[in-house]
């Protein structure tokens, strides 16, 4: 799989975050980078919903979404020198499914995150859409499986990238300049705005509706960002409604731990900023 694509792609990019962490928010703005030509979206989720094989991997990932058009090619005509981004969810990814997808990149492995209090009353908001459920597996917050990556990445001298989409809400043009650099792409303007693109369809339906069949028609986790023009400043936060959220749903404990591992990643220097912050030069990942 890795020489298939290395004869495909000068530059190949993978994005791994815990889900509502606005990941594909970032996603969308590698898009706009010129050297971003192709998009493989969530490549192991048939894995962990469907209990499908390798073979459901390489069928996403030798049949890419064209960015420019939103449609799937095949991998046999994407021009040589062509960049492929692949999206993924932590906790959808086996210990050695992530060690493959970290296996076939030419950059810095990045991995989103947010405040994890946000993320789950997110995804609290979106399993009651889709289930009518009050609460979902903490595994499946993905903050488990994102702490395990990171300390992965670390003791195997993987080069990894973290971004807070808060830093990027506050600074979206430094946090985005610092992240392409980062990533050894060249400096371009104006990637943090975009037009939107409420029709594309990232999850193939029959993929989603492994999650929920109701993801056939519209899919609840894109339809935000997808019709979205850009990076925005997040809103003002009720804290405490969204502690009486998490609460209610049962997920304190967890989101107590989970709050631990996100301030242990604020302080790593593999942590982009922006104009006004720091970011250590984590090629090492030491």
């Amino acid at each position: 799989m890795k020489a298939e694509l290395a004869k495909t792609y000068k530059t190949r990019v993978a994005l791994v975050s815990p889900p509502r962490t606005g990941s594909t928010a970032v996603a969308r703005l590698l898009w706009q980078h010129p050297a971003m030509t192709h998009h493989c979206h969530e490549p192991f989720e048939a894995c962990y919903w469907g209990n499908q094989g390798a073979e459901s991997v390489e069928s996403c990932l030798y049949n890419p979404m064209e960015i420019d058009t939103g449609n799937r090619v095949s991998i046999a005509d994407v021009p040589w020198g062509s960049g492929l981004l692949v999206k993924e969810m932590s906790f959808q990814l086996s210990t050695a499914q992530f060690d493959l997808l970290a296996s076939l990149t030419t950059a810095p492995l990045i991995f989103v995150m947010c405040d994890p209090r946000l993320s789950t009353t997110s995804r609290l908001r979106i399993v009651r859409e889709l289930y009518r459920a009050e609460t979902f597996p903490p595994f499946e917050s993905g903050w488990q499986s994102l702490h395990e990556q990171v300390e992965f990445c670390r003791q195997r001298d993987i080069p990894y990238l973290l971004v807070d989409s808060d830093d990027l809400r506050a600074d979206p043009a430094g946090v985005t300049a610092a992240l392409i650099a980062a990533i050894g792409l060249p400096s371009a303007a104006g990637l943090q705005a975009w037009a939107p693109r409420p029709g594309l369809q990232l999850c193939s339906p029959e993929v989603g509706a492994l999650m929920s069949e109701a993801r056939r028609a519209d899919d609840p986790f894109y339809r935000k960002v997808l019709g979205s023009t850009g990076i925005q400043p997040r809103g003002e936060v009720d804290w405490a409604r969204e502690n009486a959220l998490i609460s209610a749903a049962g997920l304190t404990h967890d989101v107590e731990k989970w709050l631990q591992c996100y301030e242990e990643m604020r302080v790593d220097p593999a942590l982009i900023a922006g104009q006004c912050g720091r970011r250590g030069n984590h090629a090492q990942a030491g």
